[in-house]
């Protein structure tokens, strides 16, 4: 009985362990030694699928026997995982422990040149020379054995080969195959669609249809990729219809990539179109529609697109990945939702893809545009990969608010790390606006020659900030060598030079310049007419610029801005015309009136001695901006112009009592030899950590000049009495 009894205590032990052997998720079990080869290898095919690779290569180790099927297992596991080194030694311990023939299966040899094509793609760490170099090994050995005949292999080799910068190679190796099948052409389509060379990948697509090769779904994504990249919607309609008329237009692939090529090409509704044709949205037709809103300034509905994606997550399994939460974030950046951004920020980290290099570069954009400098450069900073969209948002946040000294250091720090890009045409033209800030034209001048260097001199963006830089830093001959130099005529170039004439005085030239704009078939834009109403405003030219600004609208389309009604407001009010601007103010929407365009009256109205309408002016400027200093200091000035002493003082004491503080005016001074950098500081700044030493220095300097002062004055006193006693 006692044995009996004993006995069932070990079962429910054996069959637990059983049932744990069962699952795919589980640790491998022990090799079972009734385990056949088969079995075997599909257990590896298994653990290969879950993305167990250590697993995997367990159990491969721990088998009698390896044939050519679980060899060929385990290099597609290395593959999927782009770990060429880890194929390439799995191959040849192939090649060393099975007969030559093995090693020279196609579909063992096709995985280890896949393996070395998704390093390339991948990039991942490994170097492009060696990865050249053993696509080459393997290619030799790939004719040597005659396997380069397969179709399966030549494909792979003419990928990799493609991924890893030899596409003239992957073209040999594509022409000399002796059979071509839909994925070799798909494959040469793409990878000439990749390299940029979008039209001969369309000339292939054409070679393929006339080829009798029947095209499957990928290799019509492969060619509407290459029109959606060179911007060619006829072309892209053309494709689509093929697609349509062959039903594929509604399958995954084909409809993301045709959302793609609309959105790209302004064709919102035909994008949306394309993905609502789906059953059911993927992940890449979720984030195609969001881009694509985003894209075309309609943020809001991105958004929503994004809240829907969510609610439906649990039942379509379509979760958003880093690009999605990258295209979401640019939305709420566009639209300066602050609140809404740091909320997605909080659960892009909750899912893992906060470090995500597109996600990262999104929530720069966001937090500068937000004026949330720390925030940006605590994300920089944290950020694991960082490419020159990474640097160039950072930079570009600097500038933009004023921050001179901090946005060179970081260009210096992008021009001296190993592992940064090089500056791209956004890059430079936020440095060199910090240039134009500072009016530093040493160093716009070293960006220029870099500009060179780099072959971007002549992009539209890079021309304008040399202009504006060169014309902010008093070189207008300078710019004006830029802007003569043109291959190209673009809107920002001409608007730059215009605004810069302007701005020196040179109203003439400004005119002249516009009026040939409009003559060689430019359409000016808003900045343009700011540009053109400030030089009427210096040469008061009131008539011309009340022409200018009611041909905006007339002529160009254009509704004036508030902006545009600034400088006529202060082209009016300089020559004294007081009434009409306060007139022409009344015209611009009551939302938009702001305090500067009250302030501009106000000014000129301080001028004129206009006690009455500048009260008004203030009374509106001070609603506008409650805490802005340039209506109490404008009617201090005007009360001052009239003796009204009593009244000057108390603009003064409200300012003090308010808490206003007028805005301290900053200098920049280049300093250093070689690595001489640009020095911003105001009056009585202690900011500095060598302070003392400056300050110790400018009370020697104002010793020295009082000094020579005296010495000039005695010297001046002692001839004046030589020619006293002299007569």
């Amino acid at each position: 009985m006692a044995a009996a009894a004993s006995a069932p205590r070990l079962k429910p032990l054996r069959f637990l362990r059983l049932g744990r052997s069962i699952s795919i998720a589980a640790d491998p079990p022990p090799l079972g030694m009734r385990e056949s080869e088969h079995e075997l290898n599909a257990r590896l095919r298994q653990l290969v699928r879950a993305g167990r690779l250590v697993d995997a290569r367990k159990l491969f180790n721990a088998m009698p026997r390896r044939d050519e099927v679980a060899y060929a297992t385990l290099l597609a596991g290395h593959a999927a995982a782009a770990d060429f080194p880890g194929a390439m030694a799995l191959f040849a311990r192939l090649r060393a422990s099975s007969p030559p023939q093995a090693a020279a299966d196609p579909f063992v040899l096709s995985p280890a040149f896949k393996a070395c094509a998704a390093a390339a793609a991948a990039d991942a760490g490994a170097d492009a020379g060696n990865l050249r170099h053993a696509a080459e090994a393997l290619h030799a050995f790939a004719i040597r054995s005659l396997a380069v005949n397969s179709v399966f292999v030549s494909t792979a080799l003419a990928d990799a080969y493609a991924k890893a910068g030899r596409l003239a190679l992957a073209l040999r190796v594509f022409d000399e195959m002796p059979c071509k099948n839909v994925v070799s052409w798909t494959t040469l389509i793409a990878s000439l669609a990749r390299a940029g060379r979008r039209h001969d990948a369309l000339r292939r697509f054409a070679e393929m249809r006339t080829s009798g090769v029947a095209c499957d779904s990928y290799a019509y994504a492969a060619a509407l990729t290459a029109c959606a990249d060179a911007g060619l919607l006829p072309r892209g309609r053309e494709v689509h219809a093929l697609c349509a008329k062959l039903g594929l237009d509604a399958t995954p692939y084909v409809a993301n990539t045709l959302a793609t090529l609309y959105a790209r090409c302004g064709d919102v509704d035909r994008a949306l179109a394309a993905v609502s044709r789906m059953g059911s949205r993927d992940v890449a037709a979720w984030t195609t529609l969001i881009a694509s809103y985003v894209q075309t300034g309609r943020s809001e509905e991105a958004i929503e697109a994004f809240v829907r994606m969510l609610r439906e997550e649990s039942s379509n399994s379509a979760s958003p990945n880093e690009y999605t939460f990258a295209a979401v974030i640019a939305a709420c950046a566009n639209i300066a939702s602050i609140c809404l951004g740091e909320q997605l920020h909080a659960l892009a980290a909750h899912r893992g893809f906060a470090h995500a290099r597109s996600v990262t570069n999104s929530l720069v954009k966001l937090y500068v545009r937000a004026g949330h400098l720390s925030a940006a450069d605590a994300v920089f900073r944290e950020s694991i990969v960082k490419d020159v969209v990474s640097w160039s948002a950072i930079i570009s946040g600097y500038a933009q608010e004023g921050l001179a000294k901090e946005a060179f250091d970081l260009f210096a720090e992008m021009q001296h790390h190993s592992s940064c890009p090089r500056p791209n045409e956004f890059t430079l033209a936020s440095v060199l606006s910090v240039c134009a800030h500072a009016a530093a034209l040493d160093a716009g001048r070293q960006l220029h020659a870099l500009a060179v260097t780099a072959g971007l001199e002549q992009h539209a963006m890079v021309r304008s900030a040399l202009v504006d830089m060169y014309g902010k830093s008093g070189s207008m001959s300078e710019a004006d060598v830029v802007f003569s130099n043109r291959t190209k005529d673009d809107v920002i170039s001409w608007t730059a030079m215009i605004v810069g004439y302007a701005e020196h005085g040179r109203s003439k030239e400004a005119l002249e310049l516009f009026e040939e704009m409009c003559r060689v078939g430019l359409k000016p834009d808003h900045v343009t007419f700011i540009g053109v109403l400030t030089a009427c405003c210096h040469a008061g030219e009131v008539e011309h610029g009340l022409r200018y600004l009611n041909a905006m609208n007339k002529s160009y389309g254009l509704e004036p801005a508030k902006e545009h009604y600034g400088c006529v407001v202060d082209l009016l009010g300089r020559a004294g015309r007081i009434h009409e601007a306060e007139e022409l103010i009344g015209r611009i929407a009551a939302d938009e009136r702001d305090g500067v365009v009250w302030t501009s009256l106000l000014r000129a109205c301080a001028a004129r001695g206009e006690e009455e309408t500048g009260k008004r002016a203030a009374e509106r400027a001070m609603e506008a901006e409650p805490w802005g200093t340039g209506a109490h200091v404008a009617m201090a000035n005007l009360y001052a112009s009239k003796g009204q002493w009593h009244e000057a003082a108390q603009e003064r004491h409200m300012m003090k009592q308010k808490g206003v503080v007028k805005g301290a005016g900053w200098s920049s001074v280049e300093v250093g030899g070689e690595d001489r950098g640009i020095g911003v500081f105001v009056a009585g700044d202690r900011t500095h950590p060598q302070d003392d030493a400056i300050y110790s220095m400018l009370e020697l300097m104002y010793y020295g000049a009082g000094l020579v002062r005296y010495t000039h004055d005695q010297l001046n006193l002692r001839s004046e009495l030589e020619l006293t006693a002299g007569s």
